[in-house]
């Protein structure tokens, strides 16, 4: 059982680490929850050359971060974009941008998506080139920082999985 639980918790904390990146998939959450099963099979980790059983207490402030990504990805584009002067319609045309580019031009298209999408939402919003510009790189930047900790979460989350199960099997 122990075995079973380690391979599923790697496989969903390497598809948090894929979700991250794919705005379809729950990244971080998905990395929690394999974390969680490797706290139900109960195995060790290495600590100072000790091991030592993955704790609750490590269960629930990995949760806290993950709300914490979770609030700063849904809400951080939004207010530094419009923090930093930018309109609802620059922010809409971010996110449509996003999608329209993951899903007709990836891998580009994600990162440029963005970029695209704010600035054709605030042309749209009746905004001067300079400041579509702006806004459009503001966005891009605030995508990129969110996917950013999005990556770092769930890519904490796979090595410690992936050590814990490395240690487990050999």
């Amino acid at each position: 059982m122990t075995t079973a639980f380690l391979i599923i918790a790697l496989v969903l904390a390497l598809v948090g680490l894929i979700g991250s990146v794919l705005p379809v998939l729950p990244g971080p959450t998905l990395s929690w929850v394999g974390w969680l099963l490797v706290y139900f099979a109960g195995k060790e980790v290495a600590v100072d050359g000790e091991a030592a059983a993955v704790s609750l207490t490590s269960v629930v402030v990995w949760g806290i971060v993950l709300v914490v990504v979770s609030l700063l990805d849904n809400f951080g584009s939004t207010w530094l974009t419009s923090r930093m002067g930018g309109s609802k319609w620059g922010t809409r045309g971010c996110f449509i941008g996003m999608l329209v580019g993951m899903f007709c031009f990836p891998p580009v298209g994600l990162i440029v998506g963005p970029f695209v999408g704010a600035f054709v939402g605030e042309i749209l919003g009746n905004a001067s080139t300079g400041r579509a510009l702006k806004v459009a790189f503001i966005s891009f930047i605030a995508f990129l920082l969110t996917t950013g900790l999005k990556l770092i979460y769930s890519g904490v989350l796979l090595f410690l999985i992936g050590r814990i199960a490395v240690r487990t099997w050999l």
